[in-house]
């Protein structure tokens, strides 16, 4: 069996949603590529920061063939778990769209 029917089969969707991550100490500066490495992340675009709150808000677009609050959950386990001063994931599930 050839690789590239087998990739063609699979059906991946794309979703967005508003994203607020509460940081520990260093706060939210320079996270932005660091969330763009994590897996099915494709754009990450900051909406707003406060770094005395250490607090940012992102617009979060992903790729996944799960259902849309899964692949969320998934983002959010991601986050919290590979990156140490990520305190908390909110997402604001009203945003999610499908695109």
């Amino acid at each position: 069996m050839k690789l590239i029917p087998l990739l063609l089969e699979l059906e991946y969707r794309t979703f967005e949603a508003m994203v607020q991550i509460q940081y520990a100490e260093d706060g939210p500066k320079g996270y932005d590529d660091a969330l763009r490495a994590l897996p099915g992340v494709t754009t990450v675009t900051l909406a707003s920061e406060d770094s005395e709150s250490k607090l940012a808000r992102y617009k979060i677009k992903l790729i996944s063939q799960k259902e849309a609050i899964e692949a969320f959950q998934a983002f959010k386990d991601n986050a919290k778990s590979k990156y140490n001063d990520i305190v908390a994931v909110k997402v604001g599930e009203e945003t999610i769209e499908e695109k």
